[in-house]
C-alpha cells in the first residue's frame, strides 16, 4: 500500500475527484442511451472516450474513427466505438508466442 503525506492529499483528491467526474459521465451516457437508438452524439462519444470535442473532430477528419454524418450532425455508433478501441489492443507476449505456435503447427500439417 502506497503512503501518503497530507501535502499530498489535495493533489490525491483533485485526482480522484477528475476520476469520479468520468465514471460518472460514464453512467450518465449509458443510461441516456434508450437500446433502441445506439447512436452517440458528438459530445457522448467524445465523454465516452475521453477526448475534447476538437479531438474527437480531427480524428473524424482524418477517418480515423468511425462515424455518420447527417446535415450538419455528426452521430456515432456506440457499438463500433467500442470495435474501434478493441481493435487497438495489444497482444501480450503470450498470446503472440501461441499465435506464432499455431502459424506453425498448420504450417507443418500443411507441408505434410
Amino acid at each position: 500500500m502506497a503512503k501518503y503525506t497530507f501535502e499530498m492529499l489535495p493533489l490525491l483528491l483533485e485526482k480522484i475527484e477528475v476520476r469520479l467526474e468520468r465514471i460518472e459521465s460514464l453512467i450518465q451516457t449509458a443510461r441516456s442511451k434508450d437500446l433502441n437508438d445506439d447512436y452517440l452524439s458528438a459530445k457522448q462519444a467524445a465523454d465516452m472516450l475521453n477526448f475534447t470535442l476538437a479531438t474527437l473532430y480531427t480524428k473524424v477528419c482524418k477517418g480515423e474513427i468511425p462515424s455518420y454524418k447527417k446535415g450538419n450532425r455528426l452521430y456515432f455508433s456506440f457499438v463500433e466505438l467500442i470495435e474501434w478501441i478493441e481493435k487497438g489492443k495489444k497482444c501480450t507476449v503470450d498470446q503472440i508466442e501461441q499465435k506464432a505456435y499455431i502459424i506453425a503447427r498448420n504450417l507443418e500439417k500443411s507441408r505434410r
